[in-house]
């Protein structure tokens, strides 16, 4: 096992003795011209230098024995120097590979074995004292849960050597730990009695028991919330560990007193206890258990925004981009909901901690926003990609859970995770769509119509490389950002239609404008519907505008019209306005004519149900994707 040299908190130093050839050496030892001063205890002088002008005084720590540090309670400074010890004898190795067993080696480690049980014992006093009211008490906690700590990383590093190790490894530290504290829990919940000015007040011994065991679950708590918590790293989850323990012990209690017949009087009391003043007590440690859950999942997000800063790239499982943001932040709010419900049994109270993932989810929209804003960063679109799928499931969790949240919460986080969604699909197709520009713009031109389908044919086959390079998403990602993008290239498509650049001036023109159209559609959905998309709805849409531009008769385009707007709520007067004005042969008195039927027919018999398209093609809407 290697051996090392340590400085321990007392200041002292017992040096490694052996060499990596298995030579022996002396243990250090102060030389000559450092000396305790006579005067002091505190200073250390240079007697041996000549010159009387040059001496030297330092402050130094105590140099404390084992026992010594045992006896002040000073037990991770204790277990530190039995650590070096250990290490020392049991890594002592011949040249030949034999170990060696002399005399002195055996009673060395004999002692080593009685001085260890006896830090185990200290350490256990110091546990059974966690609730004491002194200071003194807290100090020497401190000091043992490090020299547990101590002990579960020396458990760790026998693990990983070979050959023989002391008797007591792995010392298991941290689980005899929580058996003393579980046993401490469960003597002072059986002894617990109230003070005899109150005791007097009950009418029965059951009531005199069951009160004093609620008030000594409340006065424990209070004080492990405000210091015994201090004492121990966030990873040992103390406040959770004494609620357990006490919930256990009192329910335990109460199943006892059931057993017996109670008469009316102490079944209230009890149904009291047990429905209002226990869950009352509880709720003491609520702001505890808050913070804890709300510095959990607030990690979960640093550390993912650290690893972006640092340029790291999101771990690729099956081909997709991961991140397990949404999978930790989710279980630790699941894990508290858990405890809460154990607790209360009911959801009730839950809402404190979902309410939590309001403000995360804030949050997280912030990171998402300093991650677009650092798009020129290699990794950011990697990581857009991977906090995709997260979102989705935030999403998920929220409706499936709908029931523990308040109406208001649950809308809030909704709407934070469907803006993050959106946001983050456009991210990806706003580049698809600056490379697409200027296939785009031949779209309703002369141009578009007289080269018949080589001007689509370019867009196309610009879209069909696109999609097959969309790659890193989860199956449910890649089906919603296709989904977009056939969305957003069918609004571009019927936006360049609109925007008046041909006239078509008879009935052939628009006729062939029609079948274009008509085609351009069609092809458009079976592309983007066999890539993945589930946006099933748009195939209508470019027929119906192709029908349009193929009638003649003023009645049918008035009916083509009136049906077009009961499909598509949003279509307005001036998006109509602007597809007749394509029909250039039409007066003005019968296009008048169709917007008139429009504004009469329009928000009486359409379905609530409708999508929302042609409101997409305002130039507001659009710029954004198109030329961003």
């Amino acid at each position: 096992m290697q051996t090392r040299s340590t400085v321990s908190e007392t200041g002292s130093t017992e040096p490694n003795s052996k060499t990596s050839a298995g030579r022996k050496f002396k243990p250090l030892t102060v030389p000559k011209i450092l000396r305790w001063n006579s005067k002091s205890n505190t200073n250390i002088t240079a007697p041996d230098v000549p010159n009387t002008s040059s001496v030297i005084t330092a402050p130094l720590k105590e140099l404390l024995t084992f026992e010594q540090n045992l006896e002040r309670n000073r037990l991770s400074a204790a277990g530190q120097q039995l650590i070096e010890r250990e290490e020392r004898l049991y890594g002592l190795i011949s040249e030949e590979g034999v170990q060696l067993t002399t005399e002195r080696e055996k009673e060395e480690k004999e002692q080593l074995t009685r001085d260890h049980k006896a830090l185990l014992s200290q350490i256990d006093l110091a546990v059974k004292s966690s609730l004491s009211s002194d200071e003194d008490s807290l100090e020497a906690l401190k000091s043992a849960v490090k020299a547990i700590l101590q002990e579960e990383e020396q458990d760790r590093r026998w693990l990983k050597q070979e050959g023989k190790q002391p008797a007591w490894r792995p010392s298991e530290c941290r689980r005899h730990h929580n058996t003393v504290l579980q046993s401490l829990v469960e003597e002072r919940m059986d002894n617990a009695e109230l003070p005899p000015e109150e005791s007097n007040k009950l009418r029965s011994s059951l009531q005199r028991d069951v009160c004093g065991k609620g008030r000594r679950l409340q006065e424990d708590l209070l004080r492990v919330v405000k210091d015994v918590k201090g004492c121990y790293p966030e990873d040992m989850d103390i406040c959770n560990f004494y609620g357990k323990m006490y919930h256990q012990a009192f329910s335990a209690g109460m199943r006892k007193i059931e057993e017996y017949g109670l008469g009316m009087d102490d079944c209230s009391y009890l149904l009291y206890w047990v429905n209002v003043a226990y869950p009352e007590s509880i709720v003491l440690l609520m702001p505890c258990f808050q913070t804890e859950v709300q510095t959990l999942i607030n990690k979960v997000l640093m550390v993912e925004e650290q690893a972006w800063m640092k340029g790291s790239v999101p771990e690729l499982r099956d081909d997709c981009y991961f991140s397990p943001l949404a999978i930790d932040v989710i279980q630790f709010i699941n894990a508290a909901v858990k405890s809460i419900e154990t607790v209360w049994g009911n959801t009730s109270k839950v809402q404190i901690i979902v309410c939590l993932l309001k403000d995360f989810l804030n949050s997280y929209k912030e990171f998402q926003d300093k991650v677009l804003k650092g798009s020129n960063n290699s990794n950011s679109r990697i990581v857009i990609m991977a906090n995709l799928a997260c979102v989705e499931q935030f999403r998920d969790y929220i409706v499936n859970k709908a029931d523990i949240f308040p109406v208001d919460v649950k809308e809030c986080c909704l709407s934070i995770v469907a803006e993050m969604k959106n946001i983050g699909y456009t991210s990806l197709t706003s580049p698809i769509h600056k490379d697409l520009k200027s296939q785009y713009s031949g779209l309703g031109t002369p141009v578009w119509l007289e080269e018949k389908k080589q001007v689509f044919e370019k867009l196309f086959e610009g879209i069909n490389k696109h999609t097959k390079e969309l790659k890193g998403l989860t199956d449910s990602c890649h089906q919603e950002l296709l989904s977009q993008l056939h969305l957003e290239v069918t609004v571009e498509y019927v936006r360049r239609l609109l925007k008046r650049k041909i006239k078509l001036r008879d009935k052939e023109m628009q006729e062939q404008a029609a079948r274009l159209v008509c085609e351009d559609g069609q092809r458009l959905h079976k592309l983007f519907t066999e890539a993945g998309s589930r946006e099933e709805w748009l195939s209508d849409i470019l027929p119906k505008i192709a029908e349009v531009l193929k009638l003649q008769d003023i009645s049918s385009i008035q009916l083509e019209i009136v049906t077009l707007s009961q499909a598509y709520p949003d279509l307005s007067e001036f998006q109509v306005s602007a597809l007749l004005s394509l029909k250039s042969n039409l007066s003005a008195s019968a296009v008048k004519r169709v917007k008139k039927t429009l504004l009469d027919n329009q928000d009486t018999s359409s379905s609530q149900d409708a999508p929302y398209f042609f409101s997409k093609t305002d130039k507001i809407n659009v710029r954004r994707m198109a030329s961003s």
